[in-house]
């Protein structure tokens, strides 16, 4: 099979083997644009119940409306504060889990083949996962807190962004690695890809 986007969606469950970069980069190019387009659709639907409740109150209440234009720009700012109005965050935050769970899934083997075919573990790969979990499980705990007590919680703020910071490392030493050229012949995981 040559188309590598092709390759990757036939092959979703397949851990084992190897993928040079040609067959890697197209797949996970257009499978993470393809979550982000999912994801951006759902988080419009999952917001779009506060949206529509802020324009009622805009509509009945237009003392609470800014309105700014200038050339080429047009503003309108709904100050919506005082009338109790929050978003409801349960649907954005299960439709980001499901989005993250949609990325992992959609990246998983293909990430395994291509350390393989670096001669690497496919464990290599988790690397970011346990700071992504620890970001997903906590991130609403304090978005929560922050939206309903009058003190926010510093110390799981100062813990999720340096949570964060660690998942950036990982993350980008894992993308490094992808980068590098792969094993040439065959290693421990199978023959070279491009001799097949």
């Amino acid at each position: 099979m040559t188309n590598p986007i092709i390759r990757g969606f036939c092959n979703l469950t397949r851990f084992s083997g190897r993928d040079r970069r040609s067959q890697f980069w197209p797949y996970a190019g257009v499978a993470v644009a393809l979550t982000f387009v999912v994801m951006g659709a759902a988080m419009l639907w999952a917001m779009s119940s506060f949206w529509a409740e802020a324009m009622r109150v805009a509509e009945t209440h237009p003392e609470v409306v800014t309105v700014e234009s200038g050339p080429g720009y047009y503003s309108r700012e709904v100050d919506v504060s005082g009338y109790g109005l929050m978003p409801d965050l349960t649907a954005f935050f299960a439709v980001m889990g499901v989005s993250i769970v949609m990325y992992v899934a959609l990246l998983a083997a293909a990430v395994s083949r291509r350390l393989h075919d670096l001669g690497k573990s496919a464990l290599w790969g988790l690397m970011p996962v346990p700071f992504l979990i620890f970001g997903v499980v906590f991130f609403p705990i304090m978005m929560t807190g922050m939206m309903e007590a009058a003190e926010p919680n510093p110390a799981l703020f100062f813990l999720l962004f340096f949570n964060n910071l660690a998942y950036m490392v990982g993350l980008i030493s894992l993308i490094v690695m992808l980068c590098l050229r792969g094993t040439v012949g065959p290693n421990r995981f199978g023959p070279d890809p491009l001799q097949n």
